[in-house]
Protein backbone atom coordinates (compact mmCIF):
# COMPACT_ATOMS: atom_id res chain seq x y z
CA UNK A 1 0.00 0.00 0.00
CA UNK A 2 1.28 3.45 -0.91
CA UNK A 3 0.39 6.37 1.34
CA UNK A 4 0.41 9.46 -0.85
CA UNK A 5 -1.00 12.96 -0.91
CA UNK A 6 -3.75 13.47 -3.45
CA UNK A 7 -3.44 16.47 -5.74
CA UNK A 8 -7.20 16.85 -5.57
CA UNK A 9 -7.31 16.94 -1.75
CA UNK A 10 -8.99 20.05 -0.38
CA UNK A 11 -6.07 20.55 2.03
CA UNK A 12 -3.43 20.24 -0.70
CA UNK A 13 -2.84 24.00 -0.86
CA UNK A 14 -2.48 24.21 2.93
CA UNK A 15 0.64 22.03 3.06
CA UNK A 16 3.81 24.16 3.24
CA UNK A 17 5.95 21.23 2.04
CA UNK A 18 5.20 18.23 -0.18
CA UNK A 19 7.50 15.20 -0.40
CA UNK A 20 7.55 13.66 -3.87
CA UNK A 21 8.86 10.10 -4.02
CA UNK A 22 9.34 7.95 -7.15
CA UNK A 23 6.97 4.97 -6.90
CA UNK A 24 7.59 1.88 -9.08
CA UNK A 25 4.46 1.06 -11.04
CA UNK A 26 4.51 -2.52 -9.77
CA UNK A 27 3.74 -1.36 -6.23
CA UNK A 28 0.62 0.67 -6.99
CA UNK A 29 -2.53 0.41 -9.01
CA UNK A 30 -2.29 2.29 -12.29
CA UNK A 31 -5.11 3.78 -14.29
CA UNK A 32 -4.23 4.71 -17.88
CA UNK A 33 -0.58 5.04 -16.93
CA UNK A 34 -1.33 7.28 -13.95
CA UNK A 35 -1.41 6.46 -10.29
CA UNK A 36 -4.96 5.78 -9.22
CA UNK A 37 -6.52 8.71 -7.37
CA UNK A 38 -4.10 11.32 -8.66
CA UNK A 39 -1.07 10.56 -6.48
CA UNK A 40 1.78 12.99 -6.77
CA UNK A 41 4.50 11.21 -8.64
CA UNK A 42 5.00 7.87 -10.35
CA UNK A 43 8.43 7.26 -11.81
CA UNK A 44 7.26 4.96 -14.59
CA UNK A 45 4.30 4.76 -16.92
CA UNK A 46 2.84 2.44 -19.53
CA UNK A 47 3.00 4.98 -22.34
CA UNK A 48 5.42 7.71 -23.51
CA UNK A 49 2.84 10.42 -22.88
CA UNK A 50 2.59 9.44 -19.21
CA UNK A 51 2.05 12.46 -17.02
CA UNK A 52 -0.46 14.54 -15.12
CA UNK A 53 -3.83 15.63 -16.38
CA UNK A 54 -4.10 19.31 -17.26
CA UNK A 55 -6.01 19.97 -14.04
CA UNK A 56 -3.42 18.18 -11.90
CA UNK A 57 -0.54 20.03 -13.55
CA UNK A 58 -2.34 23.34 -13.05
CA UNK A 59 -2.89 22.64 -9.35
CA UNK A 60 0.81 21.82 -8.92
CA UNK A 61 1.75 25.06 -10.69
CA UNK A 62 -0.66 26.98 -8.49
CA UNK A 63 0.84 25.33 -5.40
CA UNK A 64 4.44 26.18 -6.30
CA UNK A 65 4.14 29.55 -8.03
CA UNK A 66 1.17 31.34 -6.49
CA UNK A 67 0.69 29.65 -3.12
CA UNK A 68 4.36 29.56 -2.23
CA UNK A 69 4.51 25.80 -1.65
CA UNK A 70 7.74 23.82 -1.41
CA UNK A 71 8.42 20.43 -3.06
CA UNK A 72 11.14 18.01 -1.94
CA UNK A 73 12.23 15.40 -4.51
CA UNK A 74 14.85 12.76 -3.61
CA UNK A 75 16.77 11.03 -6.40
CA UNK A 76 19.40 8.30 -6.33
CA UNK A 77 22.16 10.43 -7.81
CA UNK A 78 22.55 13.01 -10.55
CA UNK A 79 23.12 10.97 -13.70
CA UNK A 80 20.67 11.33 -16.57
CA UNK A 81 18.92 8.08 -15.66
CA UNK A 82 18.68 8.95 -11.97
CA UNK A 83 17.30 12.41 -12.72
CA UNK A 84 14.83 11.33 -15.41
CA UNK A 85 11.72 11.03 -13.17
CA UNK A 86 12.31 14.45 -11.61
CA UNK A 87 13.00 16.07 -14.97
CA UNK A 88 9.81 14.58 -16.41
CA UNK A 89 7.77 16.13 -13.62
CA UNK A 90 9.48 19.52 -13.89
CA UNK A 91 9.10 19.70 -17.67
CA UNK A 92 5.37 19.20 -17.37
CA UNK A 93 4.49 21.43 -14.43
CA UNK A 94 7.14 24.18 -14.71
CA UNK A 95 8.50 24.20 -18.28
CA UNK A 96 9.52 27.86 -18.09
CA UNK A 97 11.69 27.36 -14.99
CA UNK A 98 15.15 25.82 -15.03
CA UNK A 99 16.82 23.41 -12.63
CA UNK A 100 19.96 25.01 -11.20
CA UNK A 101 22.64 24.22 -8.66
CA UNK A 102 21.86 25.46 -5.15
CA UNK A 103 24.71 27.68 -3.91
CA UNK A 104 26.84 26.25 -1.12
CA UNK A 105 26.02 29.22 1.10
CA UNK A 106 22.26 29.12 0.52
CA UNK A 107 20.01 29.71 3.53
CA UNK A 108 18.64 26.17 3.39
CA UNK A 109 21.94 24.93 4.85
CA UNK A 110 21.63 27.30 7.83
CA UNK A 111 17.90 27.69 8.44
CA UNK A 112 18.20 25.87 11.78
CA UNK A 113 21.43 23.90 12.02
CA UNK A 114 24.60 25.45 10.64
CA UNK A 115 25.79 23.05 7.95
CA UNK A 116 28.70 23.54 5.60
CA UNK A 117 26.67 22.34 2.62
CA UNK A 118 24.88 19.23 1.37
CA UNK A 119 25.70 15.80 2.72
CA UNK A 120 26.82 12.84 0.62
CA UNK A 121 24.81 9.60 0.51
CA UNK A 122 27.05 7.26 2.55
CA UNK A 123 26.55 3.95 0.70
CA UNK A 124 27.25 4.28 -3.03
CA UNK A 125 27.22 0.61 -4.06
CA UNK A 126 26.79 -2.95 -2.80
CA UNK A 127 29.06 -5.37 -4.61
CA UNK A 128 28.43 -4.70 -8.30
CA UNK A 129 25.05 -3.04 -7.66
CA UNK A 130 25.17 0.76 -7.78
CA UNK A 131 22.81 2.31 -5.24
CA UNK A 132 23.67 5.93 -5.91
CA UNK A 133 24.61 7.13 -9.37
CA UNK A 134 26.97 9.85 -10.46
CA UNK A 135 29.58 12.03 -8.77
CA UNK A 136 28.88 14.00 -5.64
CA UNK A 137 28.11 17.67 -6.12
CA UNK A 138 25.81 20.36 -4.80
CA UNK A 139 22.08 19.80 -4.70
CA UNK A 140 19.79 21.18 -7.39
CA UNK A 141 16.60 23.19 -7.26
CA UNK A 142 14.08 25.44 -8.95
CA UNK A 143 13.86 29.08 -7.88
CA UNK A 144 10.68 31.15 -8.20
CA UNK A 145 11.30 34.87 -7.64
CA UNK A 146 14.52 34.16 -5.70
CA UNK A 147 12.69 31.66 -3.44
CA UNK A 148 13.85 28.06 -3.54
CA UNK A 149 10.57 26.35 -4.41
CA UNK A 150 11.68 22.84 -5.40
CA UNK A 151 14.63 20.94 -3.96
CA UNK A 152 15.94 17.97 -5.92
CA UNK A 153 17.94 16.11 -3.29
CA UNK A 154 20.37 14.14 -5.44
CA UNK A 155 21.90 12.72 -2.26
CA UNK A 156 18.54 11.39 -0.96
CA UNK A 157 18.87 12.18 2.73
CA UNK A 158 15.31 10.95 3.25
CA UNK A 159 16.45 7.49 2.14
CA UNK A 160 19.19 7.55 4.77
CA UNK A 161 16.46 8.01 7.37
CA UNK A 162 14.37 5.22 5.81
CA UNK A 163 17.35 2.88 5.79
CA UNK A 164 18.22 3.57 9.40
CA UNK A 165 14.74 2.34 10.35
CA UNK A 166 14.23 -0.46 7.82
CA UNK A 167 17.73 -2.01 7.95
CA UNK A 168 17.68 -2.95 4.24
CA UNK A 169 21.07 -4.68 4.02
CA UNK A 170 21.63 -8.32 4.96
CA UNK A 171 24.19 -11.11 4.66
CA UNK A 172 27.70 -9.92 3.86
CA UNK A 173 26.47 -6.33 3.68
CA UNK A 174 24.83 -6.01 7.09
CA UNK A 175 27.56 -3.60 8.18
CA UNK A 176 26.05 -1.02 5.78
CA UNK A 177 23.08 -0.79 8.14
CA UNK A 178 25.45 0.45 10.82
CA UNK A 179 26.73 3.12 8.41
CA UNK A 180 23.18 4.36 7.88
CA UNK A 181 22.55 4.33 11.63
CA UNK A 182 25.62 6.46 12.28
CA UNK A 183 24.81 8.86 9.44
CA UNK A 184 21.09 9.23 10.24
CA UNK A 185 21.46 12.09 12.78
CA UNK A 186 23.32 14.19 10.21
CA UNK A 187 20.68 13.40 7.58
CA UNK A 188 17.96 14.39 10.05
CA UNK A 189 19.62 17.75 10.65
CA UNK A 190 19.67 18.49 6.93
CA UNK A 191 16.02 17.49 6.53
CA UNK A 192 15.05 19.65 9.51
CA UNK A 193 16.75 22.56 7.76
CA UNK A 194 14.70 21.81 4.64
CA UNK A 195 11.44 21.77 6.62
CA UNK A 196 12.27 24.97 8.52
CA UNK A 197 13.09 26.71 5.24
CA UNK A 198 9.80 25.53 3.71
CA UNK A 199 7.62 26.81 6.56
CA UNK A 200 9.43 30.15 6.82
CA UNK A 201 9.19 31.02 3.12
CA UNK A 202 6.29 31.25 0.71
CA UNK A 203 2.70 32.17 1.46
CA UNK A 204 1.14 29.02 2.90
CA UNK A 205 2.46 29.25 6.45
CA UNK A 206 3.33 32.50 8.15
CA UNK A 207 6.43 31.60 10.11
CA UNK A 208 8.68 34.18 8.48
CA UNK A 209 9.45 35.61 11.94
CA UNK A 210 10.50 32.25 13.34
CA UNK A 211 13.43 32.45 15.78
CA UNK A 212 15.10 29.29 17.15
CA UNK A 213 15.03 28.93 20.92
CA UNK A 214 18.83 28.90 20.97
CA UNK A 215 18.85 32.42 19.54
CA UNK A 216 16.66 33.61 22.40
CA UNK A 217 19.05 32.08 24.91
CA UNK A 218 21.86 34.03 23.26
CA UNK A 219 20.18 37.31 24.12
CA UNK A 220 18.07 38.12 21.06
CA UNK A 221 14.81 38.27 22.99
CA UNK A 222 14.25 41.91 22.02
CA UNK A 223 14.09 40.96 18.34
CA UNK A 224 11.53 38.21 18.93
CA UNK A 225 8.05 38.73 17.44
CA UNK A 226 5.44 39.92 19.93
CA UNK A 227 2.64 37.73 18.55
CA UNK A 228 2.19 34.20 17.25
CA UNK A 229 2.45 33.61 13.50
CA UNK A 230 -0.90 33.64 11.70
CA UNK A 231 -0.43 29.97 10.88
CA UNK A 232 -0.62 29.13 14.59
CA UNK A 233 -4.31 30.01 14.64
CA UNK A 234 -4.98 27.06 12.33
CA UNK A 235 -3.24 24.47 14.52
Amino acid sequence: MVDAVQITDAAFFESPIIFMEPVPKSSVQLHNGLLGGGNLWNAKGDRPSFGYTDREAQRLREYVINRGGFIYMPTHGNTEAAMQPAMRVLRQILPEYHLTTIPQDHEIYNSFYELSGPLRFPVRKIGSTILHHGPYRQLQGVFVDDRLAILVDTEAMMHVMDGAVQKPFFGHYQDRNRILDEFAPAAARQLINVIIYAVTHGNISDYSNYIPASALVDGEIESAPKRLPNAASRL
